[in-house]
């Protein structure tokens, strides 16, 4: 069992975003955004590692109300437990608090998904095919993406696609790619296009 694991990159794909804050100034929506971990990403890291019959969860009210999450993992035949607790949420209540719970024993006790807590809040990109939705305090409804995790944030697997895309996300901030071109350049990074962001890349290189 090797309990460094636990600590590794997930994949891109099973990492989530939380809209943080929005606002819109001279016409042109923005918003910041928060990263975090599923609880079944965590279940299946915890399987993947320790085995399903070797960690086990349980959860009693906090002090001042909210939740506490026991998570525990057997190591050299004794059970070895860290606690970490969350308040209910706003939404599903009691099912937020037990997943809020869960999520920080995880990241506090055992270090599943920690490295997320060292990211710099990320700026939304806002397109009309973005993943997640949006509002505004004024009740202007958007879609946005998330951007590019760098690349110590991802298994090794993926870190050149993510050297490329934050390349390509700083040309379109500066405003080097616009209109088509850069609505192009977002469509090779929602389908990890390699090659298609290389030659993005070059284009921009070329055209200074």
């Amino acid at each position: 069992m090797d309990l460094a694991k636990l600590k590794e990159p997930f994949p891109e794909n099973e990492i989530e975003w939380r809209l943080q804050s929005c606002g819109e100034t001279d016409g042109k929506i923005w918003g910041r955004c928060l990263a975090y971990v599923t609880n079944r990403a965590i279940q299946n890291r915890l399987d993947e590692v320790v085995g399903a019959e070797n960690w086990k969860n349980e959860f009693t009210k906090g002090p001042d109300g909210g939740v506490l999450c026991g998570l525990s993992i057997k190591i050299d035949g004794d059970w070895v437990c860290k606690y970490d607790g969350a308040e209910n949420t706003d939404v599903e209540a009691v099912k937020g608090g037990l997943s809020g719970a869960m999520k920080r024993a995880a990241a506090t006790g055992w270090g599943i998904g920690r490295y997320l807590y060292y990211l710099d809040d990320g700026w939304i990109n806002v397109c009309s095919d973005g993943k997640y939705g949006g509002k505004t305090k004024d009740n202007k409804k958007f879609k946005w993406n998330p951007p590019a995790l760098p690349s110590w944030a991802l298994p090794d697997e993926d870190k050149e696609f993510a050297d490329l895309s934050k390349e390509v996300n700083d040309f379109i901030m500066a405003g080097t790619l616009k209109d088509d071109f850069a609505k192009k350049a977002l469509f090779y990074i929602k389908k990890k296009d390699v090659e298609g962001l290389k030659n993005v890349i070059k284009y921009c290189k070329e055209s200074k």
